[in-house]
């Protein structure tokens, strides 16, 4: 397979031709007749590339590329406008909402091909991302933060990380540490979107640690909800056994019986609202002391500092 599509246009005759032409290609191919649909298929699809037209009822291609760009797990697909209009005033409305490219109908199925090819590798070229939850990866994390402190923006960065997690992973097996990884970035995601939606971003810089950031005046609010959340639903994840025991116990590869208390989740916020950040990694070193002083309650804990 080269690819998974996303295709959304309200014209059934279109879509038709267009899908079967991409999956004789050997790409895996979804369609969608309008905008609302297609936003939740993009975020469940996970899809390499969107082919979107601009003239749809009820939310409009643009509509729909604005609310992909401000959702976390879609902000990073790359969009292709499809339509009618050839002014080029709309091609610049399309490509400021966050397009890729912009192809007019009639198109050539060739031309359509190889701009597709083009951008599903670009994409895969520049962009990394979670290999278990597909949250942005490293170089995308380091990017836009250092984008957001060269404009001069102020936000707070707060750095998550599973306490307990290496414990948990040796007990259970790496099948059952990544539904705790898909458990935390789901909450995260769901609490963001809620509170601050576009406003806000979140990434997976490391394997088991997170980056959310956000603005100075939701960061509390954002921390305190999802620290709520992941101690309603952490004890889901564990056998019932050791519900019971209230602790973690097994035996690691040498035989020693090991004792471990529940996971917990640390929040280490740092804002710069009154200290000069100039790079991520200036930044990331402020975070990670902070975030030792959120560990050392040996709870679900966050702290923030300005």
């Amino acid at each position: 397979m080269q690819g998974r599509i996303l295709f959304i246009d309200d014209e059934p005759e279109i879509l038709k031709a267009v899908k079967f032409y991409l999956e004789d290609e050997d790409f895996e191919v979804h369609i969608a007749e309008e905008g609302n649909k297609a936003v939740q298929m993009a975020e469940t699809l996970q899809p390499d590339l969107i082919i979107l037209d601009v003239m749809m009822p009820v939310m409009d291609g643009i509509q729909v590329c604005r609310q992909l760009r401000a959702r976390t797990r879609t902000r990073l697909i790359p969009i292709i406008f499809l339509t009618a209009r050839e002014a080029l005033e709309d091609k610049i409305l399309g490509l400021e909402a966050g397009g890729v490219d912009y192809i007019t109908k009639p198109f050539n199925n060739q031309e359509l091909m190889a701009r597709i090819k083009a951008h599903i590798r670009h994409s895969q070229e520049d962009i990394s991302s979670h290999p278990v939850t597909g949250l942005p990866g490293a170089p995308t994390v380091e990017d836009d933060v250092n984008r957001r402190l060269q404009e001069g923006e102020i936000f707070t960065a707060v750095f998550v990380s599973i306490e307990h997690f290496r414990e948990y992973r040796e007990a259970y097996g790496v099948s059952r540490s990544e539904r705790l990884l898909l458990f935390l970035s789901r909450l995260l995601e769901e609490t963001v979107s809620e509170l601050c939606g576009g406003e806000c971003f979140l990434g997976q810089p490391a394997y088991e640690e997170f980056l959310l950031l956000s603005p100075p005046d939701k960061t509390q609010i954002l921390c305190e909800r999802a620290i709520d959340r992941f101690e309603r639903g952490k004890m889901d994840l564990y056998m019932e056994q050791h519900r019971q025991r209230g602790e973690l116990t097994y035996y690691d590869y040498r035989g020693n019986l090991i004792r471990s208390p529940f996971i917990n989740l640390s929040l280490g916020g740092a804002c710069n609202a009154h200290r000069f950040m100039a790079t991520y990694s200036a930044l990331a070193e402020w975070g990670a002391q902070v975030l030792l002083k959120a560990r050392s309650q040996e709870q679900s804990a966050y702290v923030i500092e300005e």
